[in-house]
């Protein structure tokens, strides 16, 4: 099918690859929508009727039925759970705070918020900074709409900033902060600090802290039973290593997983169950491929759950385990995107393989994130001006025969098939 595709694309441009100047009009075609099948959900706007920027997090205020949704230029808003809502207040703007912040990431409340009102923040202060990318704990002082005190501000770690920091933030059932760092460089050439199987660092991991408690010199503690707490020359705080830029992790809130999709570089996007002590391949492997074997790390390499190539998606984004009511179909299924292609991909996996994996949304959108209700249902944000909140919802076409013709005889392009003699204003393409 997609043969066909090719060929009847070229025909229609021509061996110049564009239309010609002057042709006669092409009155015989029968091509009509896609050869794929409907898939079956599509994208829903929501939040229409509030106005946001470049927005790259949208978090639930537990207990208090609102949102924060960050905008990537340093303000937070407080949103109503309202998909119809008109109303958006301004939490804290960290540009206000810190002049030159330049990427606002991620947002996660502590799990006793309802008590300390406590909430953590990672975002950067510039660019190839040592302390550039930063993870700070701020304090709420009004509950609605919500409202961070800037001067609450708590620096807890920082780490190199660079073009991959990662700085996805959740918290585990067991108490603990999990951070993402990426390996703080630019797309090409991989790697260039060889950082990615190094664990005398913190970049390229997922970071496991207690910010309940404070070690000597620290704004936190590292966990007795973090995988590299006696060794030598590691920092204790990695709890997996191994990854290129870590974009969205996520816990399932009934199993428990830790998800973490992997931006991957040249040809393969990366999704991994992130487990105690995991290497995940980075710069030694891209996904399943041998990239550079000689800068193997000092554990073993586990393989991503599932690789994309560049041929449907080119830079991932972490989502979810759907655990919702509104689409019962979806209910255990990991859900995750592509922010260059717009695809949606449902994952089961029993734990130890997967049961079943199939693309389930096909959208124009760059999704950037997904946010996930205290309900369980699942909201995904396209990154622009304007950025737009969206949900899925099931397609009224999915199931239905394609129209798209099946045999070149079909398509109108041939005056002659046989001849292979081009309809009236088609373009021939050598």
């Amino acid at each position: 099918m997609r043969r066909l595709g090719s060929l009847i694309l070229g025909l229609m441009l021509g061996s110049t690859g564009v239309f010609a100047q002057t042709r006669v009009a092409w009155t015989t075609s029968r091509i009509h929508g896609t050869p794929e099948p409907p898939k079956p959900f599509v994208a829903e706007q929501v939040f229409g009727k509030i106005t946001l920027a470049n927005a790259l997090d949208m978090v639930p205020v537990p207990g208090l039925n609102q949102w924060l949704i960050a905008e990537n230029g340093g303000k937070i808003w407080a949103v109503p759970n309202d998909i119809d809502t008109a109303q958006a207040d301004v939490a804290i703007d960290l540009k206000a705070l810190h002049p030159t912040c330049d990427h606002v990431y991620g947002i996660a409340f502590h799990p006793k918020f309802a008590e300390n009102k406590q909430l953590f923040i990672t975002y950067t202060n510039g660019d190839k900074l040592d302390d550039g990318s930063r993870l700070s704990r701020f304090k709420v002082v009004r509950d609605s709409p919500l409202q961070i005190d800037p001067a609450s501000e708590e620096i807890i770690l920082t780490w190199l900033s660079g073009g991959h920091n990662g700085a996805a933030v959740a918290f585990g059932a067991d108490g603990f902060l999990y951070l993402s760092t990426g390996d703080a460089e630019v797309p090409a050439p991989p790697d260039p600090r060889i950082t990615g199987q190094d664990i005398t660092d913190l970049l390229s991991s997922v970071l496991r802290i207690d910010v309940d408690r404070k070690d000597e010199g620290k704004a936190y503690a590292v966990p007795k039973d973090n995988p590299f707490v006696t060794t030598p020359h590691a920092r204790p705080e990695i709890w997996a290593y191994g990854f290129r830029n870590p974009w969205k992790i996520s816990f399932d809130r009934k199993a428990g997983n830790l998800w973490c999709g992997d931006v991957g570089w040249e040809q393969w996007e990366n999704i991994y169950l992130v487990t105690r002590g995991g290497n995940y391949g980075w710069s030694c492997m891209e996904g399943n491929n041998s990239l550079f074997p000689e800068r193997k790390g000092p554990t073993p390499i586990s393989p991503p759950v599932v690789t994309h190539g560049h041929e449907e998606a080119a830079s991932i984004t972490g989502g979810f385990v759907y655990r919702g009511a509104r689409l019962p179909e979806l209910n255990d299924a990991y859900i995750y995107a592509d922010y260059e292609t717009g695809k949606i991909w449902a994952l089961w996996h029993d734990g130890k393989q997967i049961a079943r994996h199939e693309e389930i949304a096909d959208t124009p959108h760059k999704i950037v994130t997904f946010g996930q209700d205290e309900d369980g249902e699942l909201f995904f944000i396209h990154y622009g001006t304007p950025a737009t909140v969206h949900r899925l919802a099931r397609n009224p076409n999915a199931g239905k025969t394609s129209p798209f013709p099946r045999k070149l005889s079909e398509t109108g392009l041939f005056a002659d098939v046989a001849k292979q003699t081009p309809a009236p204003g088609v373009v021939p393409f050598d």
